[in-house]
């Protein structure tokens, strides 16, 4: 029984490894880039009066506000699951999919705006460090996966492909994300 259990174990641990590091990858990458996105909005007059309001709130209403979106999703993510249960599988995978990206770019924000505020609690200044050890940690041991290094590199290639096309050249997506940001200025400045 416990051969068995190791042969499975060495055999399941290492993908699942790749895979977990993936996901955290992912969600690191989309966490700075959400955050760079949602930042840009506070060129808009409106949301950079919001965003001062946010800055200038104390510790314990500023985690309350950093934990909102955390309550918001959850029963949007429920909606999702029930769309997948009622056969709908396409649309409770995009709800989720939007749930977690908007999500996540509302928490980079709100954790930026937040964060000085927060890291005057002393609790959640040691926190924040035991975490960021944490992950320093994990990364470390990560890069030492010659697996991982060749992953990691392609996804940041990929993102970088990504942002180049985004970027400078005028292609059709970056000519319909400048309309877009152009329009939506237009209508704040009305």
């Amino acid at each position: 029984m416990t051969s068995l259990r190791h042969r499975l174990k060495a055999l399941l641990s290492p993908p699942l490894v790749i895979l977990g590091a993936l996901i955290v990858l992912l969600e690191e990458v989309l966490w700075a880039g959400l955050g760079r996105l949602m930042a840009r909005l506070a060129h808009l007059p409106q949301v950079a009066r919001v965003e001062a309001a946010i800055g200038r709130l104390p510790p314990y209403p500023a985690m309350a506000l950093f934990l909102l979106p955390v309550a918001v999703i959850v029963p949007v993510k429920l909606g999702a699951v029930w769309l997948i249960t009622q056969g709908r599988v396409g649309q409770g995978v995009l709800l989720i999919l939007a749930a977690k990206l908007s999500g996540m770019a509302i928490l980079a924000r709100l954790y930026a705006l937040c964060r000085p505020s927060l890291c005057r609690l002393n609790w959640f200044a040691r926190l924040e460090a035991m975490l960021l050890r944490w992950n320093a940690w994990a990364h470390a041991l990560m890069d030492e996966l010659p697996l991982w290094r060749q992953t990691k590199t392609q996804v940041h290639a990929a993102v970088a492909a990504v942002k180049t096309a985004l970027s400078g050249s005028p292609g059709w997506l970056a000519r319909r994300m400048r309309a877009a940001i152009r329009l939506a200025r237009a209508q704040v400045n009305r």
